[in-house]
């Protein structure tokens, strides 16, 4: 590979990585102004409807708008569950929501209610909540092995871009006899000079 083709194949490469970095920025930036809010999805109990891995996009409303049949994110227990209502009962204080995930065959052992807001479900990129996951588990060693990757890759573009294959100079003597005869000449002048002058 010439070293034209590794310059362009490195441009490709930072532009790719700039345009990803930047949507992700743009991406979160975006939710946080909306006031969404993210979750990762660590079961199955929500399949086919919300696949396990996924990363839950959703947005805080008031319990009293909550509607039979929507998907909802609360925390139960000091977990975060994403299940759907399946019933709602009303109470004096605040309504209880019965709550069930599609995948299970019973609904949830005790039925939840709200005092602030509860977060209703909003859309579902699938895959990507595996690697939210593994960034907040290993966020550390994850900048550490970018930062790494991207030292080798420059370090590699500016050494193989820049290379050029050294040929070996030849050095071309040409001999011209002429020239090497008038000076034998006169060395041997400079020679009898010397003899006559010293007899």
């Amino acid at each position: 590979m010439g070293s034209a083709a590794v310059r362009t194949l490195g441009r490709i490469c930072s532009l790719l990585l700039a345009v990803a970095l930047f949507g992700l920025c743009l991406g979160v930036v975006a939710l946080r102004v909306l006031g969404m809010g993210t979750f990762v999805v660590t079961g199955g109990s929500m399949e086919p409807t919300i696949a396990k891995g996924s990363l839950v996009i959703v947005e805080p409303v008031a319990p009293a708008t909550i509607a039979r049949g929507d998907i909802i994110t609360f925390e139960h227990y000091g977990q975060v569950t994403t299940h759907r209502v399946i019933a709602i009962a009303a109470t004096a204080a605040e309504p209880t929501f019965t709550t069930k995930g599609d995948a299970n065959a019973a609904p949830d052992p005790e039925p939840v209610h709200f005092t602030g807001q509860v977060g209703i479900y909003r859309a579902a990129i699938p895959f990507v909540g595996y690697a939210v996951a593994y960034a907040q588990a290993y966020w550390r060693l994850a900048l550490t092995a970018i930062a790494g990757a991207a030292f080798l890759g420059c370090a590699a573009a500016l050494i193989f871009g820049n290379a050029k294959p050294r040929r070996p100079r030849r050095r071309i003597t040409t001999i011209d006899p002429e020239e090497v005869w008038a000076s034998h000449m006169g060395w041997l002048r400079e020679a009898n000079a010397r003899r006559t002058v010293a007899a």
